[in-house]
Order: C-alpha cells, then structure tokens, then sequence
C-alpha cells in the first residue's frame, strides 16, 4: 500500500504528539491530584519515558495508524509518565498509600482527564497537519514561481591570484637543488 506525504505527516505528527502531549499534560495532571512539581532529574526520566513512547509508536504499525489504539497507548503514557513522575519522587507522603499504585482518587480522575485532552489535541494535531502541509506547499510554490532565475549564470573570475601563506612557505624552504642533470 503506497502512503503519500499527507499520510507521513499525519504518521509523524501522531508519533510526536503522543510522546510531547503525553509528558506535559501528565505533569499538569500531576500536579492537579496533589502531585508535587517535578525537579530536574525527574524531568529528564519523563522526557526519557517520552521518548521510549513515540520509539514504540513509531515501530508498531498498528499504533502508527491511529484509530482505536491511540487511547490505550494514551493511557500506557498517563501511567508510565506517573510512576515516572512518583519514582522522581514527585509525590507527597500522605499520597505513598493511595488506593490505586498510589494514585487517589484525585490523581486518578487527572489523570482520566489527561488521556481525553491528549486524545483530543492529536486528534485536532492529525486534522490540521495535512491542510498546514498544503498551504506550506503552495505558498512554497508561489514564492519559488515569483523569484527571478538568470538566463546566463555569471562566471566566477579571481582578483588576484592568492597562495595560501602555507604553500608559499613550502615554496622557498624546499630546496630545489638536484643531482647534476647529466649524471
């Protein structure tokens, strides 16, 4: 089955998407529940798990299709991206002991919410790439129509000729005495 460039773009901007929506709104859902702000390293670990994410999107066909698979992949991100953010130690004590994997209910309903807006913002992402990328094109062409082409290109003439300081060196410190010439 040939895939024309549309479908490519959609393909890239899905596999991105999953990966860069995934990390942020996980960390505004985070922060929502009652999660604490993630600190450096923390944010290092997510951009990592961000990126094991759109690997996996990127060399599974089915998910690079998207459809019914992106909300379960979704929802692997929304979790990967917690324990990543609690393993950070992202999390408050009172949280350690929550019901599910240390997710109150708080956390859990964010996170909830996070997989349905990520869904939606690729969802708009795959709409709109393809038309960006048509308009791109056209303006591309209509700007590479209106700039003037010269008929005859302009041959390149030196000044000066111009030794490199190197090889005028090597020209004199070169000797340039020989064997007698009837040896």
């Amino acid at each position: 089955m040939r895939v024309g460039p549309g479908e490519k773009l959609s393909r890239r901007v899905r596999c991105a998407s999953v990966g860069s929506t995934t990390a942020a709104v996980a960390v505004a859902a985070h922060g929502a529940g009652g999660g604490g702000l993630p600190a450096g390293s923390t944010l290092m670990l997510l951009v990592g798990f961000s990126a094991v994410l759109v690997a996996v999107m990127a060399a599974v066909p089915a998910l690079r299709r998207g459809g019914p698979a992106l909300v379960p992949i979704l929802a692997v991100g929304q979790l990967g991206a917690h324990t990543t953010l609690a393993f950070g130690g992202a999390h408050h004590a009172d949280m350690a002991s929550g019901p599910i994997g240390g997710m109150s209910p708080q956390m859990l309903a964010a996170h909830a919410l996070a997989i349905g807006v990520c869904a939606a913002l690729i969802a708009a992402a795959e709409r709109i790439g393809p038309r960006t990328e048509a308009a791109l094109r056209a303006v591309v062409a209509a700007l590479v129509v209106a700039i003037p082409v010269l008929e005859r290109p302009r041959s390149w003439r030196p000044v000066a000729e111009v030794h490199p300081l190197v090889s005028a060196l090597c020209r004199v410190s070169v000797s340039r005495r020989g064997p007698p010439l009837f040896v």
